[in-house]
């Protein structure tokens, strides 16, 4: 596996969702066999789905209770989406690093939130692309555009490369694949107190 492989699942994902362009449209299921390859789309579906609801959400014409729906399927995605990622770190540590490590160094992340990054930024890239060719925007807007999405690929670049060396690392034993659970408290009632302190 490599950043590359990743990204041509990620873009896939964002083709297959922009054809649909419904912000209902449910996750299709992709023509592979290969478990690893349902999951990365699954998370980039889930992004992208997120994605079109934060700008719903930005609407000043939106009446208050659709507000309030949308705000609640964000949570949900974004606990998906978390979900989804811990799954991913799952797989990737039984394949990449199966036994236990002991001597390897801990990154500040792990792979499986790099590649969240790295899912993210193809949707940044897909949406800087359209704003810096728009037929309907001003000249400056188009400028800008352009220049945030030159910064946009190369920071692309960098986390491929980094992305890419963590791998290695993590194959030869260098780095510990060392999975960072999130534990939301806030979305488990037993666990947040304005849920389970209301009376």
């Amino acid at each position: 596996m490599t950043a590359d492989w990743a990204i041509k699942l990620f873009v896939k994902a964002i083709h297959d969702y922009h054809l649909l362009d419904k912000l209902d449209s449910p996750c299709p299921k992709i023509s592979t066999e290969d478990y690893l390859s349902q999951i990365f789309f699954q998370k980039a579906w889930i992004d992208i789905v997120q994605w079109h609801l934060e700008d719903e959400i930005r609407r000043e014409d939106l009446p208050s209770i659709h507000f309030i729906s949308l705000k609640r399927r964000i949570d949900l995605l974004n606990q998906m989406r978390t979900e989804k990622v811990e799954k991913i770190d799952s797989v990737l540590k039984d394949s990449l690093q199966p036994g236990e490590n002991l001597n390897g160094s801990i990154r500040t992340e792990s792979l499986g939130w790099a590649l969240d990054r790295l899912s993210i930024l193809q949707l940044k890239i897909y949406h800087m692309n359209i704003e810096s060719v728009r037929q309907d925007s001003n000249y400056d807007l188009i400028k800008e555009a352009k220049l945030r999405l030159s910064k946009l690929e190369l920071q692309n670049k960098n986390l491929i490369d980094s992305i890419n060396d963590l791998i290695g690392d993590l194959k030869s034993g260098a780095v510990k694949y060392n999975i960072f659970e999130q534990h939301k408290l806030y979305n488990d009632p037993d666990t947040n107190p304005a849920l389970y302190g209301v009376e």
